[in-house]
């Protein structure tokens, strides 16, 4: 199965995924934060967990500028990277299709 992109998600879709940044403040980063989530939520190996998490930083660097943005970068990358609570929200398995990426997304916020 292909895995999902980001980009399939309608921009109403990726504007009211996930939670953002989990546990911290969203700063700017809300739309990293929810691309990551995304990610998470479409599943796959522990790889794909590393690469999601390396992704979000990533990104979250090509849109700031501010200095002390790039501390909470590391700050974030390293949280989610060498902290064990992490590797629990990653749905590891098969990749989802849309409608079950979705799904779970709406389970998760209204608690059906």
């Amino acid at each position: 199965m292909e895995k999902v992109r980001w980009s399939q998600l309608t921009k109403h879709e990726q504007a009211n995924f996930g939670d953002g940044c989990t546990f911290v403040p969203d700063f700017c980063f809300g739309n990293s934060c929810r691309q990551h989530d995304f990610n998470y939520s479409r599943g796959g190996t522990l790889k794909d967990k590393i690469k999601a998490d390396f992704d979000m930083a990533a990104h979250m660097v090509n849109y700031t500028s501010v200095w002390w943005h790039y501390a909470v970068i590391v700050i974030y990358w390293v949280g989610l990277t060498l902290l064990p609570f992490s590797y629990g929200y990653f749905e590891y398995g098969r990749y989802k299709t849309k409608e079950e990426i979705l799904a779970d997304d709406f389970a998760r916020k209204y608690n059906v």
